[in-house]
């Protein structure tokens, strides 16, 4: 690195012809100029510049090496030219990482839009169902559900929803209504396992400053959203689901909320990027764009039936 820093001294200074415009140029001292030309002359073994107290000129070895420091440093400021035209202009990929339900059922229909508007762009879609490593897997940008750990990353609120009970209409007609937490029980229920645990996870209700957590023995678990989502949709029993997937089924009859006196707690969506600076225009704009639509969809709000 030091290597570099002499080099590019000697290369301002051949091109100003002067030590001192070379200082400027440099934010330098002149004196600073001098010895290191000196320090690289030495390092090489190799005279670069006749000097006078007036004047500077190049040695033949000065300029040879010049012609040499000039080639270089013009293909290194065209790599630099070329991160900037990529970082300046909506061209690349953006790596997306979010959970495989916000994904599914908030995010991909909103893609199609955005490819049509931006089509140099490319989105590669990581579907986790934590918070990545935004370094080891590449993140550009990021959706998650839940609190944020206390990070560098730059987050902005998306919106919320809750968990609603429900099941479907088929279901509730036959086993009947639960109208309070006990009654639950005596229901098939059908839960979620927690990704990494393994766990079930526990349905949580709350009433005021009440909190009610239960452990319902389910008659069907399983390990994704998805696969509850859809058992419930289909008659399987009651699950808490997440309201952004359950409201549109409930305004069309497919699904029937179940209420028991209690809701569950709010769960907040954050869009985030690694850092604030030296963020891409396209990633910027992938963000934007699905900050907007997300806050746009009227089922990301907790829901209240």
């Amino acid at each position: 690195m030091d290597h570099l820093r002499l080099i590019v001294t000697f290369a301002r200074a051949a091109e100003a012809g002067s030590f001192s415009k070379a200082a400027r140029t440099l934010g330098v001292t002149p004196q600073a100029v001098s010895a290191q030309i000196r320090q690289l002359e030495q390092q090489v073994g190799v005279r670069l510049f006749y000097r006078t107290t007036r004047s500077i000129n190049l040695t033949e070895e000065g300029r040879a090496f010049h012609e040499r420091c000039r080639v270089g440093m013009e293909t290194i400021q065209g790599g630099l030219d070329v991160l900037r035209d990529r970082t300046e202009q909506m061209v690349g990929t953006v790596r997306l990482a979010l959970p495989y339900a916000i994904s599914y059922e908030l995010v991909a229909p909103l893609m199609g839009r955005f490819l049509d508007r931006y089509p140099q762009i490319r989105v590669d879609m990581l579907t986790l169902n934590q918070l990545p490593d935004v370094v080891e897997h590449g993140v550009d940008v990021g959706i998650i559900g839940g609190e944020l750990p206390s990070s560098s990353l730059v987050a902005r609120k998306a919106g919320a929803f809750n968990h609603v009970l429900c099941a479907s209409p088929a279901y509730l007609d036959e086993w009947g209504v639960p109208d309070h937490v006990d009654a639950l029980r005596g229901h098939r229920c059908v839960l979620l396992r927690h990704p990494r645990t393994g766990r079930l996870w526990p349905w949580t209700f709350q009433s005021g400053g009440d909190i009610v957590t239960l452990n319902p023995e389910g008659a069907l678990s399983v390990q994704d959203a998805e696969s509850q989502h859809r058992a419930v949709l289909h008659g399987a029993g009651i699950g808490q689901i997440a309201s952004y997937y359950a409201a549109p089924h409930i305004r069309a009859g497919r699904l029937r909320p179940v209420s028991i006196g209690y809701v569950s707690r709010q769960v907040d969506v954050h869009l985030y990027l690694p850092q604030r600076d030296h963020t891409p225009l396209r990633c910027r704009a992938l963000a934007d764009y699905l900050l907007a639509g997300l806050k746009r969809n009227p089922d990301l709000v907790p829901a209240t039936f």
